[in-house]
């Protein structure tokens, strides 16, 4: 299947995002009859997704989602993908839960999100539909563990029901479990394009999962406590160390995204620790995904990690700095020299920074300077 991504498939992408397409999505509104339908919004312009950098790939043929660095498979994991169903009611209103498809950008994420039940999932469970304010309509936890929002009500998300994932089960949303959900966030950037490819329109007669008796419990399941949160920062560099190169093992990921988050707080040795072993892995896919935990707590803390970069050894700082800066610009595809382009240095101007972010910052701007000049990138004047 990597065979799937090469130039001229991107080349028969779709390539911008467009709101027909989301019409199935896994909580788009319906309309009422007889009103005419609203004219057709102008599609947003999405850059095109080059074939050499940092996308997803969510398979619904398969039901798979693959996590790419070019034509490599940096991680794949089964999806729940929309089962097509179309609910009508007697008023007029219709839905149809595909999973559409297209290529389409990373609006923003979140961990922990809550869900806002639509319409429809009151209609579904014949429940009366309250106003759009009401708190009868928010569900936390709803969306798993962590959530990747592409625009139009449409996601990928983590579910409570990971046996079910493999199959068209969902209203158009793509599943994936806790675990996956959490490690997609860390992986992906605002603006990181998601290619859905395959037949995905298709009327099934089966509902959404959401209705199957035999797959709702009776009462919410309480969220399992994090069994990392018990474990000192030391101990989990240690694990780390040891999982970075250990083969087919996927374990160093939950214990990176746990020092991210201690990272982003007040744990500074977390912060540290995670940059300090940047190059670390040996295996080129490996160190492809471990630059994007570090570019994700970058973006997200710039100024804690800036000045953290400082005070690790300089031979740890640059190669820190050099994956910080090939993961941040190959997960954006859009041109390199526009002025909203995310090269690093923007988010901390170096004047907020005292003495102790000034290495830090400096070297960022070399690593930049040489990812330009690798890739023959000419920034305007005055442009930083």
């Amino acid at each position: 299947m990597i065979r799937l991504m090469n130039r001229s498939f991107a080349a028969r992408a779709p390539l911008a995002l467009c709101a027909a397409l989301l019409m199935g999505a896994c909580s788009t509104m319906g309309s009422r009859k007889p009103a005419p339908p609203p004219p057709p919004a102008e599609p947003a312009p999405a850059p095109p997704a080059q074939p050499n950098r940092k996308f997803v790939v969510v398979d619904v043929d398969r039901n798979e989602l693959r996590f790419m660095d070019g034509e490599r498979v940096l991680w794949r994991a089964p999806v729940g993908t929309g089962t097509g169903f179309r609910l009508s009611t007697r008023s007029g209103r219709q839905w149809q839960f595909h999973t559409p498809s297209g290529t389409m950008q990373v609006q923003y994420k979140e961990l922990n999100p809550a869900w806002f039940r639509p319409d429809w999932w009151f209609i579904e469970n014949k429940r009366p539909v309250p106003p759009q304010d009401s708190p009868l309509r928010k569900e936390e936890g709803g969306l798993g563990a962590a959530a990747v929002f592409l625009g139009n009500e449409l996601a990928i998300h983590g579910t409570d029901k990971p046996e079910l994932l493999g199959r068209r089960v969902s209203h158009g949303c793509i599943r994936l479990s806790n675990a996956n959900a959490v490690r997609l966030f860390h992986n992906v950037q605002v603006g990181t394009p998601v290619m859905i490819v395959g037949e995905s329109a298709v009327l099934n007669e089966e509902q959404p999962d959401s209705v199957a008796r035999f797959t709702r419990s009776a009462r919410r399941v309480p969220r399992r406590p994090n069994p990392l949160d018990r474990v000192g920062t030391a101990q989990l560099l240690t694990r780390l160390d040891a999982q970075l190169d250990a083969p087919g093992d996927s374990a160093w990921v939950a214990v990176a995204a746990e020092l991210v988050e201690r990272g982003l707080k007040e744990d500074a040795p977390a912060l540290r620790g995670l940059l300090s072993r940047a190059g670390a892995p040996a295996s080129p896919t490996r160190r492809g995904e471990y630059s994007t935990f570090l570019a994700d707590v970058f973006s997200r803390g710039a100024l804690r990690t800036v000045v953290s970069l400082n005070r690790i050894s300089p031979e740890a700082r640059q190669r820190a700095v050099e994956d910080i800066v090939e993961a941040t610009m190959s997960l954006y595809h859009g041109d390199l020299n526009a002025a909203m382009a995310p090269w690093p240095t923007r988010r901390v101007p170096r004047e907020r920074l005292g003495p102790e972010g000034q290495a830090g910052w400096a070297a960022l701007q070399r690593a930049e300077q040489a990812y330009r000049d690798r890739f023959g990138v000419r920034m305007a004047a005055g442009r930083p």
